[in-house]
C-alpha cells in the first residue's frame, strides 16, 4: 500500500526537516523502527546517514533496503542496543501496539538502542481524536486515476482503520487494522515513568490533521 503512494512529492515535502535533524542532532547512525517499504531510510542515506529498519511485516524484507532491514518486532529489535544517535518510530507503528502495557515496553526498547543521550523520535496520527465525532473517511489521489481510501471508526477504546485502493467506479477491498488512540500526552507520561525527557525540534515538523511528533532524549550516563 505504502508504495503506491506518490514517494517524489512527499521526500521534497520533508527533505527540509529531515535535513535540519541530521544537522542539528550530528546524526551519524540510526535506526527506524516499523520501516515498511524503507521510504525514511532511503531518505536519510541521501542526507549522508547511515540506516538500519526493523519491521513485523515480512513485505518490508522484500523491498529496496533487504539488505538494511531486518525482521522484529518493535518490543524486541533484534540489534546492538545502544549504537544508535536516534530510533526513529513513524507512521502508524506506535498506534498498532494494542496495549498501553506494549506501548511502554516499546518505548523502553527503542531507549535501550540508542547511546546514552540520543534521540528517539515518535511520529503519529492520533487515530481517537480523527473519529471522535463519528467514522471519518480520508481520500488521497494516486496516478492513473487511482484513490487511496482510509475509513477511521471508533469501537470501544480502539480505532478500526479500513485502507485499500480503489480504481475508478468499482468495488475494491479494504484491509482492516486497529489502532489504539494514542496523544504526545500518552507519550510523554510513559517517557517520564522511563526517563526519557521531553526536548524540542529544531524546525516545526510536517504534521496535518490530528498528526503528532514527540521527540526524547534518552538519559546521559
Amino acid at each position: 500500500m505504502a508504495a503506491a503512494l506518490p514517494q517524489q512529492a512527499r521526500a521534497e515535502r520533508e527533505r527540509p526537516f529531515w535535513q535540519a535533524l541530521v544537522q542539528g542532532f550530528g546524526w551519524r547512525k540510526v535506526v527506524d523502527a516499523g520501516c515498511g517499504a524503507g521510504f525514511h531510510l532511503r531518505l536519510l542515506r541521501e542526507l549522508g546517514v547511515d540506516g538500519v529498519g526493523f519491521d513485523a511485516a515480512l513485505a518490508a524484507l522484500a523491498g529496496q533496503f533487504a539488505s538494511a532491514v531486518v525482521g522484529g518486532a518493535l518490543a524486541a529489535p533484534p540489534l546492538r542496543e545502544g549504537i544508535f544517535d536516534a530510533a526513529l518510530c513513524l507512521g502508524n507503528t506506535f498506534s498498532l501496539l494494542p496495549s498501553r502495557a506494549l506501548q511502554r515496553e516499546g518505548l523502553g526498547a527503542l531507549m535501550r538502542l540508542v547511546r546514552p543521550g540520543g534521540l528517539v523520535l515518535l511520529q503519529g496520527e492520533d487515530a481517537g481524536a480523527l473519529a471522535v465525532a463519528g467514522p471519518v473517511v480520508r481520500t488521497r489521489p494516486l496516478d492513473e486515476g487511482a484513490v487511496h481510501v482510509r475509513v477511521f471508526e471508533r469501537v470501544g477504546r480502539r480505532v478500526r482503520m479500513l485502507a485499500g485502493v480503489v480504481g475508478g467506479a468499482t468495488d475494491a477491498p479494504l484491509e482492516a487494522t486497529w489502532l489504539l488512540p494514542t496523544s504526545t500526552v500518552t507519550v510523554a507520561r510513559m517517557a517520564r515513568s522511563l526517563g526519557l525527557v521531553v526536548v524540542p525540534l529544531p524546525v516545526p515538523p510536517p504534521t496535518s490533521g490530528a498528526g503528532w511528533w514527540i521527540a526524547l532524549s534518552a538519559p546521559s550516563p
